[in-house]
């Protein structure tokens, strides 16, 4: 395994070699002595990165090669280790040094292991009321409070065996504000709607709600595979939890973390993601290359492809058959996308067959064109009304395009229909 700094646009550099593998946890851990990148993966000794070296830290007591898992938490590094329900703990503000041990087997009447450990603020803040959290890979969870698991008046059993799915991946775990959520057999669960209730009764609780089906789906076809993992980018808005397919092949479920709504990315072959600077970055399971997603009109220069396919409607009218002659996508865009439309009926999947060429932008490119010459383009609304054919109870349109200069926003869709008379 190699570690490469890979910060500076069009290069990397390694930084350090030799390791075991590349499937590293890690957790920023700042002290007075400075900011460390602490990581761990289960196989060799945990090292820790200031900016400019590695460090390999002295830990007694334990087998420091078999952490595989850490946080932060009230001052202290915590640890997982392989296939064990024993947790580790350094002294506060330490990275290196004796580890502490307690062991969560007692209270895990399913067994397993520790498969990821979480830090829960309850109030947005780092404080004295943040919630310690294990989870095991049988889906049970060990709540905490407190601040030394040395002393019991100061660690605080708060619940023990709460039943979840199944968690996917050792990165199965994302802080979104003042919730954990955590990536399950069952779906995305936010930890907080599980823990007064059990798993039967937690239906209807998972965030992944509106997509449980592929959600729950994926799981069971590829929840083996390395590569799940859930990220909250709150540049864009939204929560991404990669799904991986193959070695090679990956999508991601994504959902607008402020209206609840879900999509799906196809094309960014990813094994893992992370935030740098607040822009999201993935490294491909290919060709060891990082890149940078969500930026940009195209697709590393190739066409970025679209499906849009909103939900079915009855359009205020259920049970009544209609015949639907017009549909109005409405986008907002900087120029005149080019898409291809057709109408699905009562839960049909109709797709269009050919995907529109992309559009040139006929438009002035930044720190190129020069002012008062150059044709500068202003994004418009779009709303052109198409013809559709379909007679059924429910509708809904499926629209396709594909784009490498345009920026395109999809905000809704009108449809003209006529009541049917009975024959």
């Amino acid at each position: 395994g190699v570690i490469y700094d890979a910060s500076a646009t069009g290069g990397s550099t390694s930084i350090a070699t030799g390791k075991s593998n590349n499937r590293w946890q890690t957790v920023m851990f700042g002290t007075a002595g400075g900011n460390f990148l602490y990581m761990v993966n289960g196989e060799d000794a945990p090292i820790y990165y200031n900016g400019s070296a590695f460090t390999t830290p002295t830990l007694s007591g334990v087998t420091a090669a078999s952490i595989v898992d850490v946080i932060a938490h009230q001052r202290r590094l915590f640890f997982a280790f392989n296939d064990s329900l024993i947790v580790g703990y350094l002294a506060v503000n330490g990275i290196a040094g004796s580890v502490s041990t307690f062991d969560l087997g007692g209270l895990c009447k399913k067994g397993g292991k520790i498969q990821a450990l979480a830090s829960w603020t309850r109030d947005g803040g780092s404080g004295p009321d943040d919630i310690f959290v294990a989870i095991t890979s049988e889906g049970e969870v060990i709540l905490y409070s407190g601040n030394d698991p040395g002393t019991a008046a100061s660690w605080l059993l708060v619940g023990a065996s709460f039943s979840i799915g199944k968690p996917i991946g050792r990165r199965c775990v994302e802080v979104v504000g003042t919730e954990v959520m955590v990536t399950t057999q069952d779906g995305a669960i936010p930890l907080s709607t599980m823990l007064p209730i059990d798993r039967v009764g937690a239906a209807g609780k998972a965030l992944s709600d509106n997509i449980q089906n592929a959600f729950i789906a994926s799981a069971r076809s590829y929840g083996t595979v390395f590569g799940w993992q859930s990220i909250h980018y709150p540049q864009g808005s939204y929560a991404l939890f990669n799904v991986p397919i193959s070695s090679a092949v990956s999508q991601q479920y994504v959902v607008n973390t402020q209206t609840g709504s879900w999509c799906k990315f196809t094309g960014q072959d990813a094994a893992c993601w992370s935030l740098f600077n607040g822009n999201l970055y993935f490294g491909a399971t290919t060709g060891g290359v990082v890149y940078k997603a969500d930026t940009g009109t195209s697709d590393n220069g190739a066409n970025i492809e679209f499906t849009i396919k909103p939900a079915f409607n009855y359009f205020g009218r259920r049970g009544v058959n209609k015949l639907y002659n017009l549909c109005r996508p409405h986008f907002t865009s900087n120029g005149a996308p080019g898409v291809a439309i057709d109408l699905n009926i009562d839960f049909s999947d109709v797709t269009p067959t050919s995907i529109p060429s992309a559009t040139s932008l006929n438009a002035a490119l930044w720190d190129t064109s020069k002012w008062d010459q150059a044709n500068w383009a202003n994004e418009i609304d779009i709303a052109d009304w198409l013809t559709v054919y379909g007679i059924g109870d429910c509708a809904t349109p499926t629209i396709r395009g594909a784009e490498n200069a345009l920026s395109i926003k999809f905000s809704a869709y009108d449809m003209i229909w006529q009541v049917g008379n009975a024959l």
